[in-house]
């Protein structure tokens, strides 16, 4: 019995093999094993860059420092980074004041506009706070194996301190 499914298993082998349809057979399912494997990788990516992206900016957004946001960053960006950016940055963080909501990251990996087999991580991450509202555009590379923050665009919006007399009417039916 083992012999005839041997056999049998030879021969559609054989014919895999040897013949142009049983070529193209091996080629449809080499290309959906390679588009699968790749699909999955992409998935994986996004599942690891996410989560250092949320980890990271949920740990800066709590208790900003600039030491620890460098610590996060690629070596190009280091090296761009002027003083003067990083300062703003933290005035802006101090005048937000204290953490509300963490709104989380939304966004993928992608193929690199620069170089095609470079894969980058881009996410909007959004906060309040007490004192306002903060987005960013967070750009992540791999880095000797590493995610980190090849770019950091950012907008914020600060909430009015003291209510303006005269902002709201009350309007009275008698």
């Amino acid at each position: 019995m083992n012999s005839s499914i041997s056999m049998h298993l030879n021969t559609v082998f054989h014919s895999l093999f040897t013949t142009l349809h049983g070529f193209l057979i091996l080629l449809l399912v080499s290309i959906s094993l390679v588009v699968g494997y790749a699909i999955f990788s992409l998935q994986q990516m996004n599942v690891d860059a996410r989560g250092f992206v949320n980890t990271t900016m949920l740990g800066l957004f709590v208790e900003w420092d600039n030491q620890d946001f460098m610590r996060y960053t690629s070596d190009e960006l280091r090296q761009n980074l002027t003083k003067e950016e990083l300062e703003n940055i933290n005035v802006v963080f101090i005048r937000l004041g204290e953490l509300l909501n963490y709104h989380g990251a939304y966004g993928a990996v992608f193929q690199s506009p620069r170089a095609w087999w470079q894969l980058v991580a881009r996410y909007k991450v959004q906060a309040s706070f007490q004192g306002g509202q903060f987005v960013a555009i967070v750009t992540l590379i791999k880095q000797q194996g590493d995610w980190v923050i090849g770019r950091f665009e950012y907008q914020y919006a600060f909430f009015p301190q003291k209510p303006h007399p005269g902002s709201l009417r009350m309007v009275l039916n008698n």
